[in-house]
């Protein structure tokens, strides 16, 4: 029988509980082990991406990436009629029938697979995949990654067929891998696209161009308030992900704007950032850079900056009235996903300092993710209440400032 080895990446360990695969990687093989074929793709998890300096992968790319259940048809038709492979296929089986029990399929059991790494235990003392690749010079370019993991492995069974294939421990676990009956699709197998890795677009600027591409009827003056209020909530890390270049595109389409309105628009949020850089009539380095972020995050150039600071010097003083971002005290700030300080280190700290935190709800002031494009439930309330959802890195400097107004 020939034999089909699957390979999960997953935001954690524990599919019984709220863990999901994240990417799946498959290559078909023939009864002697010639690869016929493989398949790959990024799963979109509906919650935050858990240790993303083990798998890599990084929300924006999940973005337009399937859910589990739009490719379960699809991977059940890989499967079926072969022996599944799994290197640790307890792992990779726990969350295949998780997958399977959420997208609606009766399956009581855990799926049968045939597990490399027990065998590879047995027969050459060590199990992990990358040392294993070691001992029979199998590449390994991308561990972690599902597809290079899969690959390694469909390359080490053979090994472990000619070492282990004459014993009747094998051959039973063979044949109950081989019989497994595996579930017909619940619905007709449709082809959806796969998300690859680095396949989000590079382009900071797509958004922008998306926006002022459109052509729209005239909007009016409430409109334009609405785009800038989520434009303001966008750049308060001074950076536009993908995820919040979509709200801004969906906020200029309900708003009806011209593609002039926005760069108007865009010209009059850097041009409020300018007030604030020259609000005590001197612009530091950093404020300098900070204009800069903006600019760049708008499509603009060094000069427009320079424009825009030559504008607010001959203005009226009345224009450099503060309408920057700050926190206070008693403002709810809160945490999602796997950050490089701990969400119990960050919660002692700020609850101490005299923020508060707890679940998002609509008087939420702030809310702070492992990545800007997080597909947590956190952050995508937070987006439908238009809360401003921040990465690690710019918080720390909100935080700073808090501090340092508070102790004045």
């Amino acid at each position: 029988m020939p034999f089909a080895v699957i390979d999960f990446e997953t935001t954690g360990l524990v599919p019984e509980r709220t863990d999901r695969v994240v990417e799946v990687g498959i290559v078909l093989a023939d009864d002697a082990w010639r690869i016929e074929d493989e398949w790959t793709t990024l799963v979109n998890p509906r919650r935050d991406l858990g240790p993303v300096h083990i798998h890599g992968i990084n929300a924006c790319d999940l973005l337009d990436a399937p859910e589990f259940a739009d490719i379960s048809g699809h991977i059940l038709d890989l499967l079926r009629g072969r022996t599944v492979v799994a290197h640790n296929a307890s792992f990779d089986m726990r969350f295949l029938h998780a997958e399977l029990l959420r997208a609606d399929y009766a399956i009581p059991d855990r799926p049968a697979a045939l597990c490399s790494m027990k065998w590879a235990g047995r027969a050459i003392g060590t199990a992990k995949l990358a040392h294993c690749c070691e001992a029979f010079d199998i590449p390994l370019a991308d561990a972690h990654a599902a597809l290079c993991d899969a690959r390694a492995t469909a390359q080490l069974m053979p090994h472990l067929m000619t070492m282990c294939g004459n014993t009747s421990e094998w051959f039973e676990d063979l044949q109950r891998c081989a019989t497994y009956g595996w579930p017909t699709a619940l619905r007709p197998v449709s082809q959806v696209a796969p998300a690859l890795r680095g396949q989000a677009t590079s382009d900071p600027h797509e958004w922008l161009r998306a926006v002022l591409q459109a052509t729209w009827i005239p909007g009016n003056p409430e409109g334009e308030a609405g785009y800038l209020l989520v434009l303001e909530n966008a750049l308060l890390d001074r950076s536009i992900s993908r995820s919040e270049g979509r709200q801004l595109l969906d906020a200029a389409k309900t708003a009806g704007l011209r593609s002039e309105t926005v760069d108007r628009l865009h010209q009059q949020y850097l041009r409020s950032v300018a007030i604030e850089a020259l609000h005590d009539g001197v612009v530091t380095e950093a404020e300098h850079r900070d204009l800069e972020l903006v600019a760049a995050a708008l499509g603009f150039e060094s000069k427009d900056v320079d424009h825009a600071l030559q504008w607010v010097a001959a203005q009226a003083s009345e224009l450099r009235q503060s309408n920057a971002f700050t926190l206070h005290p008693g403002d709810r700030v809160v945490f999602t996903g796997d950050m490089a300080r701990s969400r119990e280190q960050w919660i002692v700290t700020i609850v101490a300092a005299g923020l508060t935190t707890g679940g998002v709800t609509k008087s939420t002031r702030l809310v702070v993710a492992a990545d800007a494009d997080s597909l947590s439930r956190k952050a995508v309330q937070a987006r439908q209440y238009g809360i401003p959802v921040v990465s690690e890195v710019a918080f720390e400097r909100m935080y700073d400032d808090y501090l340092r107004s508070v102790n004045r």
